[in-house]
């Protein structure tokens, strides 16, 4: 992403959840109704505009006709994607975690949502300054903790030790959604190792795409487009890795892999007309030592 501006693909994360909230009627089990509450003030505060505009069923109408042409489910697979991970949240928590940290949060609100729930809770969010200075601006603490970084260029452990919540004995979540395919293969994988090194009793949820039959990363059925813009807001996709070759990858790193899921799981096909895009899956590993 540019250095000096906000995330562009944290703004149409944001506002695509929100779009999904007003469009589609899911069954109550797949709805992140916390994430939509959350988010709808968020994102109000953060750019008002874009808010308004999706009150109006002629916008609405037409983001999902350029949805269709460009990355077609893309905002149904937004709202389920949140749901398994905090899903994975919520389950992480009844086993004991007390310490939840977000790498490359955005205007995600899980933090937001755990910490209201849970004050007891350590909630961490960690992202590149400028996107999170619009976050803070906009929603405030909360009693999250922020930490501005870019995480492409910083590493995980000297920042997490440097803040006065963190403690590397507690029993943590890691958080990653979004992240992991804008950062090349060896960053990932560093990244991955730090998160051991840095809380030996941690589990992580997070997402990534299955290569393309090319070998590129991306969603299936997109349109060359969004490379094009991707590119041109600098912030391409990097990597990607096969469910098949997951398990040793992360066992380099010191993690086991738990379960994997398919946005779309959460559904059957009788109960939407519309399908998530496919080609991301939502992960959960576990350190090794936890």
């Amino acid at each position: 992403m540019k250095t000096h501006k906000p995330s562009n693909t944290a703004l149409v994360v944001a506002g695509g959840l929100q779009l999904a909230g007003a469009q589609f009627a899911l069954p109550t089990h797949a709805l992140p109704r916390e994430a939509l509450r959350c988010g709808e003030p968020l994102l109000r505060r953060a750019h008002p505009r874009l808010a308004s505009l999706l009150c109006k069923a002629w916008f609405r109408r037409l983001c999902l006709v350029l949805e269709r042409a460009t990355l077609p489910g893309i905002c149904l697979h937004f709202a389920l994607r949140k749901q398994i991970l905090r899903r994975h949240a919520q389950a992480a928590l009844a086993a004991g975690c007390t310490q939840v940290i977000v790498l490359g949060a955005g205007f995600d609100t899980l933090c937001m949502e755990l910490k209201a729930a849970r004050p007891d809770l350590c909630c961490i969010e960690i992202d590149h300054p400028a996107t999170q200075a619009v976050r803070r601006a906009a929603a405030g603490d909360g009693g999250v903790g922020f930490i501005a970084a870019d995480l492409a260029q910083q590493a995980l452990g000297p920042l997490l030790a440097a803040h006065p919540d963190f403690r590397a004995e507690a029993p943590t979540l890691f958080v990653a959604e979004g992240l992991l395919m804008y950062m090349p293969l060896d960053a990932v994988r560093a990244l991955f190792a730090q998160m051991a090194a840095a809380a030996p009793r941690s589990q992580v949820a997070f997402t990534w795409f299955e290569p393309l039959a090319d070998g590129r990363p991306g969603f299936r059925r997109r349109s060359r487009l969004i490379d094009w813009w991707l590119r041109r807001r600098g912030e391409p996709f990097l990597s990607g890795m096969a469910r098949a070759g997951l398990p040793d990858f992360l066992a380099g790193a010191g993690f086991v892999l738990r379960q994997v899921n398919a946005s779309g799981d959460l559904l059957d096909a009788s109960q939407v007309k519309t399908r998530p895009i496919e080609g991301e899956y939502i992960a959960l590993a576990s350190a090794r030592q936890a």
